[in-house]
């Protein structure tokens, strides 16, 4: 019998920066949630406006029963 490999789901996360915020800081910010928290950068999106936008993401392992 051949096992199947769990598989991968993403928890997503949506960061706004205003075009207020400095990119030095905003890229400090990320940088963080990829450090600490283990996030990735997902898609990035800048409006109009000037607001940056950005969906980062993680894996989620599901939990397997050997039986």
């Amino acid at each position: 019998m051949k096992r199947q490999r769990p598989r991968m789901t993403y928890e997503f996360r949506k960061v706004s920066f205003s075009r207020d915020v400095p990119r030095s800081v905003s890229l400090q910010e990320l940088n963080d949630q990829a450090e600490y928290g283990q996030w990735e950068l997902a898609r990035t999106r800048i409006s109009v406006g000037g607001v940056r936008t950005v969906w980062l993401r993680r894996k989620i392992m599901p939990l397997t029963l050997n039986n």
